[in-house]
């Protein structure tokens, strides 16, 4: 406590002077009343002569601020009954520049000022993390100082959102790490910190973020985390963020949050799977789609209404490469062990404590998979505490990129369903369904063994996502406010025509705003790691393919790719079934005896390709390109993919 004027700081000797300076100060012009200050000043009982012992202490404050005036009346007086300071216009107070600094800097980050934003935070919190009169306590004195903790706490929230934006990924975990500590209870603090751990791949981080305030609001109030703080821990299941854009590149659309279109029917089969699981009816939905289409995102939005319903959500995802056995149950679990305020296992069986104990990480696992129990043990284990869980609360199991998993973790699944018949359990697994046929066909028989008997007794569902039709392209360009222009005039049309509807690469094409030509560098890595997957014979078929436009005839593309007819067959099947190529046929044709005609279900997909093409390979390809019948590209008998004619 001190002021400082002309350079010189002048000091208040006495806590009990301190504290009234502090009050008289903050109170501005209203004043307080004598009982109000002696309340501050002795916090407990007053002293027989408190009234005496207050005229003396204002006469010593009237004595330690007259001189600092630069006008010779004093500005402590008393008016109406109250001791009022009342300070000249040019006198600060820091706590209340640091409080002004802080909603200036929330403002800024709003607009996208970074840099100001971290500025006026960071000076902010650097003032605000003095503890307010240390010395001191009584009621005023902890009511302003939880006031400045909220403010310090903002400041660091703020302070760590801007750099990490701006890509100061280690300032801004270090700010959020000290804005958790010193507000353990504020949800956003958390949620920022998890973001920039995510941010900075530090996905495991990010979750234990989240498992650290689950448990602190379970433990201090008895609560759960928010829907959206629940929305954010979702979003961990998805895949890696990419860093956040700084401040300049690709300007503000790129951080803004991608709106849920499209997909109400798909959401309606999911809460239909979910109210039945609530009212103690187990049930199973598979969602399958192609890379891209929006698995993961309808998971997420599916996890959020279950959290919004006061369900409880375990989350897990498969890796190609797991190095933990039971990888996306083991996540899962150990999600709910480590956020339960009370020791979990003290409702399974001593039989299952051990085995758990060995493979969730919260509770000393994993061990090697050599020395893991035989799998009766361990999935009996598993089945047990599931069972809690869902005995708290009904229970959604969230499942991604279910078409890694090996087939311990399917045999597994399909024992936790069986297990949980009378259970209020929904499982909810997502799979892709464009990959080669080899895994694609295990992958079908597995999902096939966990659904057909569940399917049978009306407890399993599969859900198809497909494109997004024109109005969910058009509605989701809207709300991102999206502005391209192009030859057409219609930059949402266009993107839609390239990319069939499919949700990753229609944003991708709308973000990268380069002409009707160019592949945005994230659609042509999904197509490289596409490719990479597909074999040689399917690969140089589809290169030709990707030469000769839009739409093309088995016969031509495979002599000029110089393949034989049944090697040509093999990889055209190939990309039939991965999804690359659709076959349209001439069944809703006048000309029902017109050749097959083939086309890519993307077209951004096919100039990816296109642009792997060397020009020696295209000058050939082209100087052997056949007409085929329907496949021209004017506007005669161009074929869509329903069979329908383009005219």
């Amino acid at each position: 406590m001190a002021v400082r004027c002309a350079g010189i700081v002048y000091h208040l000797h006495g806590a009990q002077a301190r504290v009234a300076f502090a009050r008289l100060a903050l109170a501005g012009p209203e004043g307080v009343t004598r009982h109000e200050l002696a309340d501050v000043i002795w916090p407990g009982a007053l002293p027989p002569t408190w009234a005496s012992a207050l005229r003396t202490l204002i006469s010593r404050l009237r004595a330690f601020v007259g001189p600092l005036q630069s006008h010779p009346v004093n500005p402590l007086v008393k008016r109406g009954g109250r001791y009022v300071l009342a300070l000249d216009g040019n006198v600060l107070i820091d706590v209340e520049e640091a409080m002004r600094a802080v909603t200036d800097a929330r403002g800024a980050l709003d607009a996208g000022d970074f840099a100001t934003a971290d500025r006026l935070a960071a000076a902010a919190a650097d003032r605000l993390r003095f503890p307010f009169l240390s010395e001191h306590e009584g009621h005023w004195v902890a009511e302003r100082r939880e006031r400045l903790t909220e403010y310090l706490v903002t400041a660091l929230e703020v302070a760590g959102q801007a750099a990490m934006r701006s890509g100061d990924h280690p300032r801004a975990a270090l700010l959020a790490e000290e804005a958790t500590t010193r507000g353990p209870e504020r949800e956003s603090a958390h949620r920022c910190l998890m973001a920039v751990r995510e941010a900075m791949g530090n996905r495991g981080e990010a979750l234990r973020a989240y498992q650290r305030l689950r448990r602190h609001l379970a433990e201090e109030f008895g609560v759960d985390p928010s829907p959206e703080t629940e929305a954010a821990y979702l979003a961990l299941l998805g895949p890696a963020s990419a860093p956040a854009v700084p401040s300049g590149g690709a300007g503000g659309y790129r951080h803004r949050p991608v709106p849920f279109v499209g997909r109400e029917q798909q959401m309606t089969t999911v809460a239909g799977a979910w109210s039945w699981a609530t009212r103690g009816r187990r049930q199973f939905v598979l969602v399958t789609g192609e890379a891209g289409i929006g698995k993961t995102r309808l998971l997420r939005e599916a996890g959020a209404a279950v959290a919004a319903d006061g369900g409880l959500v375990l989350v897990g995802r498969c890796d190609e490469d797991a190095m933990v056995p039971y990888q996306p149950i083991v996540e899962a679990l150990d999600g709910y062990v480590a956020a339960s305020p009370d020791d979990p296992l003290d409702a399974v069986s001593p039989a299952a404590r051990g085995p758990l104990r060995m493979l969730l990480p919260s509770l000393g696992g994993p061990c090697p998979s050599g020395e893991l129990p035989e799998q009766p043990v361990v999935f009996a284990a598993f089945a047990q505490l599931l069972t809690v869980a869902a005995g708290e609360r009904p229970c959604a199991l969230l499942i991604d990129d279910v078409h890694w998993a090996d087939p311990q973790t399917v045999a597994l699944l399909r024992y936790l369903l069986r297990a949980g018949a009378d259970t209020r359990l929904c499982v909810v697994v997502a799979a892709r369904n464009d990959l080669p046929t080899s895994i694609r066909r295990r992958v079908r028989g597995c999902m096939d063994e966990v659904m057909l008997p569940l399917e049978h007794t009306g407890e399993g569902t599969e859900v198809t996502l497909g494109g997004l039709d024109f109005a969910a392209a058009r509605m989701l360009a809207a709300e991102l406010g999206t502005a391209a222009g192009t030859a057409d005039g219609d930059p949402v049309r266009w993107a839609h025509a390239r990319s069939g509807g499919n949700p990753y690469m229609l944003l991708e094409v709308l973000r990268h705003q380069a002409g009707p030509d160019a592949v945005p560098p994230a659609v042509a890595r999904l197509v490289a790691a596409k490719l990479a997957s597909i074999g040689q014979d399917a690969t140089q078929l589809l290169q030709v393919a990707a030469v000769m436009g839009p739409s093309f005839g088995f016969d031509t593309v495979a002599d000029a790719a110089n393949l034989d007819v049944l090697a040509a067959l093999d990889a055209l099947e190939a990309l039939l079934e991965i999804g690359i190529l659709a076959e349209v046929t001439a069944a809703g044709s006048q000309h029902p005896d017109r050749t097959a005609v083939y086309e890519f279900r993307h077209d951004i997909v096919r100039q990816s390709v296109d642009q792997q093409v060397s020009d020696a390979r295209r000058r050939h390809l082209t100087s052997r390109r056949q007409v085929v019948p329907g496949a021209g590209h004017d506007t005669e008998h161009r074929l869509s993919r329903t069979g329908a004619e383009r005219v």
